[in-house]
């Protein structure tokens, strides 16, 4: 009998021993299940599925001359002339673009030239403030050159050190031999330049962040006559590869509306596929019209300027565009990006390394505003009152012009 009972307790100690095992391997396994990492399907990066920005297009600028003397009287020294610019609200807008209608160097002031042959000068020390404001300059118009080539160039580096950019030529044409002076500087041969400026990117998951996209800006500098068949012939070229804003600097002075000549030369380069044309140098502001559904302001007056001799030279139509960029294919607008970052660091190859990249042009749809401006009194550019904004708009025959722009 013992046998048997012994057996019977062997046994049942296996099957316990078994049954523990299998549970214990069982839980085992379970355990080591748990700690495998789940297979998660990474979601694609977000794509850019537009762009969008608001700038601000501004006439003629200058803080030399008169200018300069109610500043140095004055406690606030170089900031006086932007101490009211924002009234104009900066942080609206992802760029202001303006014409600099003075080289910048440290020649100082002969205020006998300045007054009387109209040979000007601003200083650097005001670049510091102006940089607060404006992202680029036109430097394409008839007194960027007053201190000759190596004045322009002095300019430049100046407004490099500052972190603003420049575009255009005080040489009228590349074919004129009048401007000898500047045959032997490369970088004015060239009337369009490449400007890089912020945008609000949206992408595919409804995020938005600040990115940069390469525009054309261009002058068309003849004052009273109309630039050679060369600089239109650059203007054509870079309307047809990214999107272009020529900004000419020509008219008849002190006169109130447009005449025939820039009305042909301003439809002439919507013509060529310009976003807009943004006038200056009648020192005034003119009419406007939307020709083939684009914007042509024929002047938008002095914006920071010293002249105060009537109620018109103070005031300005100071022009807001705002764009939204599209693409047909998506993964375009990061290339645009990428594109822009380069060009930053290398402004003289841009132009080349967008036509390189064959990338088309991208689709801009444009809506305007204008915002009326004034230093009327005491040089200090600001915000114009309700009733110069009524009057200027009366100008620009704005009504009508906004009536036949694109939609």
């Amino acid at each position: 009998m013992k046998k048997p009972i012994i057996f019977a307790i062997i046994g049942t100690a296996v099957i316990a021993a078994g049954t523990f095992a299998f549970f214990a391997y069982t839980s085992s396994s379970n355990k080591d299940s748990d700690n495998q990492p789940e297979y998660i399907e990474t979601p694609p990066d977000p794509k850019i599925v537009k762009m969008d920005a608001k700038y601000l297009f501004v006439g003629t600028t200058f803080w030399g001359r008169n200018t300069n003397k109610s500043a140095r009287a004055s406690e606030l020294g170089v900031n006086y002339p932007f101490s009211q610019l924002d009234t104009l609200n900066r942080d609206a807008y992802q760029a202001w673009i303006g014409g600099l209608e003075c080289p910048v160097t440290d020649a100082g002031h002969n205020y006998n030239e300045e007054d009387k042959i109209f040979k000007f000068n601003c200083d650097p020390d005001y670049l510091p403030e102006a940089a607060k404001y404006f992202t680029a300059f036109l430097l394409g118009n008839n007194h960027a050159g007053n201190q000759g080539l190596e004045g322009l160039r002095t300019t430049r580096k100046y407004l490099e050190q500052n972190g603003i950019q420049y575009f255009g030529t005080p040489k009228r044409t590349a074919n004129d031999p009048k401007d000898t002076e500047y045959a032997n500087d490369e970088a004015d041969i060239n009337n369009c330049g490449v400007v890089i400026l912020p945008v609000i990117a949206t992408l595919d998951n409804n995020e938005t962040k600040e990115l940069k996209f390469p525009f054309g800006f261009c002058s068309a500098h003849g004052v009273y006559g109309v630039p050679g068949e060369d600089y239109q012939q650059n203007i054509k070229t870079y309307a047809s590869v990214i999107p272009t804003i020529a900004m000419p600097h020509m008219g008849v002075e002190y006169q109130k509306s447009h005449d025939t000549l820039r009305q042909n030369l301003y439809r002439r380069l919507i013509d060529y596929g310009v976003e807009s044309v943004i006038a200056d140098h009648p020192h005034t502001v003119q009419d406007s019209e939307a020709y083939n559904g684009k914007l042509i302001v024929y002047s938008v007056g002095n914006f920071m300027f010293d002249q105060t001799f009537n109620a018109e030279v103070p005031r300005s139509a100071a022009i807001e565009g705002n764009v939204t960029i599209t693409t047909e294919k998506v993964e375009d607008l990061e290339k645009w990006n990428s594109l822009a970052e380069s060009c930053l660091q290398d402004k003289s190859s841009c132009f080349d390394l967008i036509l390189e990249s064959g990338l088309t042009k991208p689709t801009t749809k444009w809506s305007y505003s204008y915002h009326a401006t004034t230093s009327a009194g005491n040089r200090i550019t600001r915000l114009a009152d309700d009733g110069d904004q009524a009057s200027i708009g009366q100008r620009l025959n704005w009504s009508t012009t906004l009536s036949g722009l694109a939609k």
